[in-house]
């Protein structure tokens, strides 16, 4: 039997060959892990990878597979969950000697702040309060309030895969434990009309039982 399944496993290896074109959102880093994964498992199938934090047709672009962050409600799309995670509150070591730890939502007025943001507003669920920021920078690249943040700039939110390698070297402090934000959703989409290939399926499956490793 174990013959027989790794001969399987080499039949497919060898049989999957094509291009999987996908849609990712930008700063996605535990999602480049998977790929690098996918291809080095699946060597034959090329990766076309659109980034962007607009949402696309998938239809019209040609995309297998989009991945969104949040509930998905859209009918004409089948829906596969990866996970769910929280944002984490976080500020480094430097910041938090000048200004000392926050104890409370409203204490964060008293702090810059970064936000991810389309326009120049931004506002954190935090528990079961409301904290409207007025950041000294709005972004849509978590990477940069990253950096803002490991330098000693800010308060800011970062996805927990871009923050806990940091909050480990205790480069960066998470904030505000007892008030978490909401918890998120990662999604991959295909076309519900579509019926899903054999490069389609293999991605998902595989991307389901490496993600939660990275996460």
């Amino acid at each position: 039997m174990l013959i027989d399944g790794e001969r399987a496993l080499i039949s497919d290896q060898t049989q999957l060959k094509g291009r999987l074109r996908l849609s990712l959102p930008p700063s996605l880093e535990p999602w480049w892990e998977v790929l690098s994964a996918f291809q080095q498992r699946y060597p034959d199938i090329q990766l076309q990878v659109y980034t962007s934090d607009r949402r696309i047709d998938m239809i019209e672009d040609g995309i297998d597979v989009a991945m969104r962050i949040g509930r998905i409600t859209h009918e004409s799309m089948v829906a596969r969950r990866m996970l769910a995670y929280r944002h984490i509150l976080v500020a480094s070591p430097v910041l938090l000697a000048r200004l000392g730890l926050p104890d409370k939502v409203a204490d964060l007025h008293h702090y810059p702040c970064g936000a991810w943001s389309q326009d120049a507003t931004a506002t954190w669920q935090l528990g079961e309060e409301v904290f409207k920021a007025d950041p000294i920078i709005a972004t849509n690249d978590y990477a940069h309030l990253r950096s803002r943040a490991l330098a000693g700039d800010l308060v800011t939110e970062l996805p927990p895969f871009m923050a806990k390698e940091a909050i480990r070297n205790k480069q960066l402090v998470a904030l505000l434990g007892k008030h978490p934000f909401p918890e998120m959703e990662i999604n991959l989409l295909y076309p519900s009309h579509r019926h899903p290939s054999n490069l389609v399926r293999t991605y998902l499956d595989f991307a389901q039982q490496h993600i939660q490793r990275l996460m």
